[in-house]
């Protein structure tokens, strides 16, 4: 048996005899001291039995007012037995029969008040409280439109229909696959192993591209490009917990994106503050290049809680590279267009310091390992089912 079918079994097992525990204490206490039950529950019965006689004497009299509609009237005499049954038991002395018969009575003469008010209760949440009912049918515009102030991150797609974009061209492209990208730069070749044409990585000029991936050296952050900027205050102002002060940029951006031009104001004054921050100097012995320190500078501003890339959705089509680092943070691996800063930012967090020699041997070896696992179709070769026509 595994170990999370084992603890499955043992908590179960565990709330079973728990349920057999109370049960036991229940009925010792009901053997050796039921006036520990029958005392209370006899209380709020008897104050139970004089409200009901109350509202009965009240139908009475409307019965007699309306006489005319024939009203039939309550019968309070079952109502006075059961007062002085309860005002006469010993309470160590009744048995569960006539406990259990008091109790079954009551809920018979419960029902009878609790319908009409449940009813009006219903009625009357329906018929005053439109609102709780649905009564508009949106499409995927209209609701978007709809909760844009809700949710301001959807700004940046709010005008557009993705559905019908090529989602391997524009800003707006989702990932490549690996064997598209190495297509596109000429990084595989075909060759023949064990009579069957496979994909062969080209490892040196892999290794180049790769290489450039991890991108450009960290200098100072306020060397850095405004978005990039904007990115460290949301982070490092989550890491310091303050995020009224992220979460309100986070919705400046996100608002400002749907007019086409990115408002990026009071960035530069927040970062004055955050700028000698002592997270940013931790993380500057840790990592020598630009995207291996975002990557960390996200990863330490979800340290207060979920800070998810689509908070800044704004950013894939400013900065595509950025954009896919910061995605792949927390995944086990990454895209292959950025694969190589990946490989390095993991590297450098291994070793706990900045490395300037690019560590991408293990994304070029995971890239040849998905070449060989691809499988090649040829030009002259064909697929078909036996129903095929």
């Amino acid at each position: 048996m595994y170990p999370s079918q084992q603890n499955a079994t043992d908590q179960t097992s565990n709330f079973f005899w728990l349920i057999a525990i109370i049960a036991g204490v229940l009925l010792a206490i009901w053997w050796l001291k039921r006036s520990w039950f029958v005392i209370p529950i006899y209380y709020f019965r008897y104050y139970e039995l004089c409200f009901f006689q109350f509202l009965l004497d009240g139908w009475d009299k409307v019965a007699t007012w309306a006489s005319w509609l024939h009203l039939p009237k309550g019968n309070p005499a079952e109502l006075v037995a059961m007062k002085h049954s309860i005002y006469s038991a010993q309470p160590n002395h009744v048995d569960w029969s006539k406990f259990s018969l008091l109790n079954k009575t009551m809920g018979n003469w419960f029902r009878w008040f609790a319908t009409p008010a449940l009813l009006i209760l219903a009625a009357l949440a329906y018929f005053k409280y439109g609102s709780r009912k649905f009564t508009t049918t949106h499409s995927m515009q209209s609701l978007r439109e709809t909760e844009q102030d809700n949710w301001p991150e959807i700004k940046p797609v709010l005008s557009l229909d993705l559905v019908k974009e090529d989602i391997e061209k524009g800003p707006w492209a989702m990932a490549k696959a690996p064997l598209d990208f190495c297509k596109e730069h000429n990084l595989v070749s075909v060759t023949e192993v064990h009579q069957r044409s496979v994909w062969k990585l080209d490892r040196g000029s892999a290794h180049r591209l790769l290489t450039a991936q991890v991108g450009p050296l960290w200098t100072r952050v306020t060397d850095l490009p405004i978005h990039m900027k904007a990115l460290v205050v949301i982070c490092i102002a989550r890491a310091e917990r303050e995020r009224d002060i992220a979460n309100n940029l986070l919705a400046q951006i996100s608002r400002s994106a749907g007019g086409g031009k990115l408002d990026f104001n009071g960035v530069e004054a927040q970062l004055q503050k955050y700028k000698n921050s002592r997270i940013i100097h931790w993380l500057e012995q840790r990592h020598a290049y630009v995207y291996t320190m975002m990557a960390s500078i996200l990863e330490v501003g979800r340290s207060d809680g979920v800070l998810a890339t689509a908070e800044f959705l704004w950013l894939k089509p400013v900065d595509r590279r950025l954009w896919f680092v910061l995605n792949s943070v927390g995944r086990q691996t990454s895209v292959v267009e950025i694969s190589g800063a990946f490989s390095h930012w993991l590297t450098e967090k291994k070793l706990g310091r900045a490395l300037r020699t690019p560590m991408i041997d293990e994304a070029v070896n995971a890239l040849e390992a998905n070449m060989l696992d691809t499988l090649h179709i040829g030009g002259n070769e064909s697929w078909h089912t036996f129903n095929a026509a």
